[in-house]
């Protein structure tokens, strides 16, 4: 093998800003800083990292392309490494096709139940679907080192082709949040707006049921004293007359416009997904102060517990998830409860630094290079 080789490789689709590739990005930088040498592969039209990647992780773009032209770039580029990390459905029979042969261990972060998050759920050609579904399930037959990041992956993947199961963390901002009990957003902004606000994030994609949502907000009677709000970021989705953009408060009394501002914005989040691996931003919302109301989206249930920490109601039920924020917003209690949620909450968020993940994840690829395959 090529003496320059790094010791572990991660080949990626492309950046995004989605939660599961900042947690990879983590787990990169985590394994830097202990001396291992870390390169990540992706295509040159998606290499700009969403969160800092060390000086010491390497880069290696290689050309864009779309579809099939894409995994086969993939495949002619894999890098040299003497351990590969495999992070999305399609990347572990591409790693073993690219390796040709050569033995290298491949550990496989598996952050959700991925034949339903990325293909029933996916915008792909209904054709398409079952050839992506049987490639999926093919990648759980690699030889691999297999990380769920919760007990619900791990039983739809099947929990003896699990290794160990890893829950993802909440990054130095929000744990910093919900250590300080810091409050002051939101009450800065009831001093200016009594009125509750029932934030949403504007996400385009089916599965994270925005609809669902929208909905349940026109469920709310009519005239109820409640702003709705979502968080616009990159490519969101349309968002109704109905419904604020978070945009337009940025610059309020010094406000910003990223997820953490906007989670200390609002009262209550409503997180409507149906299916979920983990799902952070219920777990950033507790950290923040928000009450949350969470769909029983799978992962959730590492952190998710009903009446404690947290409203759970079914995916899809709008009807639901209308009744919750009525408890949250309109009640004679709304505001004593949404205290309770959110102290519940915080303390909750405190036992999930994404730290801990990343330190675990990298114990775990380490143990795949032996003293012979590390350099």
């Amino acid at each position: 093998m090529d003496p320059r080789a790094y010791d572990v490789a991660f080949p990626l689709l492309g950046f995004n800003p989605s939660g599961g590739v900042r947690m990879i990005i983590h787990v990169a930088n985590t394994l830097a800083a202990r001396g291992v040498s870390v390169v990540v592969s992706v295509p040159a039209r998606a290499a700009t990292a969403p969160i800092p990647l060390r000086d010491d992780v390497a880069v290696v773009s290689r050309p864009s392309a779309r579809g099939v032209r894409d995994r086969a770039a993939f495949v002619s580029n894999l890098p040299q490494a003497r351990a590969y990390v495999a992070t999305g459905y399609q990347t572990p029979l591409l790693i073993q096709a690219g390796l040709r042969g050569q033995r290298a261990p491949i550990v496989y972060l598996i952050q959700n139940d991925e034949p339903t998050s990325h293909v029933s759920f996916g915008a792909q050609p209904a054709w398409a679907k079952p050839l992506l579904r049987a490639w999926a399930r093919l990648g759980y037959r690699v030889p691999a080192t297999r990380i769920a990041v919760s007990r619900f992956v791990a039983e739809r993947v099947g929990t003896v082709r699990i290794h160990r199961v890893i829950p993802p963390g909440i990054e130095t901002p929000f744990v910093d949040r919900a250590a300080r009990g810091d409050d002051e957003t939101r009450a800065r902004r009831r001093a200016r707006d009594a009125r509750p606000v029932v934030g949403i994030l504007a996400h385009p994609g089916r599965i994270k049921g925005m609809d669902i949502a929208l909905h349940a907000f026109a469920q709310v009677p009519a005239g109820s004293p409640i702003r709705y709000v979502a968080f616009d970021g990159d490519n969101p989705a349309p968002i109704p007359a109905s419904v604020e953009p978070f945009s337009r408060v940025t610059g309020e009394q010094g406000i910003t416009h990223d997820i953490a501002s906007f989670l200390s914005y609002v009262d209550v989040l409503v997180f409507p997904s149906w299916v979920e691996g983990f799902g952070l931003p219920p777990l950033e919302a507790m950290a923040c102060g928000a009450a949350v109301i969470v769909t029983d989206s799978g992962g959730v249930r590492e952190y998710a517990r009903d009446g404690e920490n947290s409203l759970v109601v079914a995916p899809g039920d709008a009807a639901a998830i209308a009744r919750a924020i009525e408890r949250l917003a309109l009640g004679t209690d709304a505001a004593a409860l949404r205290q309770r949620l959110a102290r519940a909450g915080r303390a909750t968020a405190l036992a999930y630094p994404v730290e801990r993940f990343a330190n675990a994840c990298a114990d775990e690829i380490e143990r795949v290079l032996t003293p012979r395959n590390r350099r």
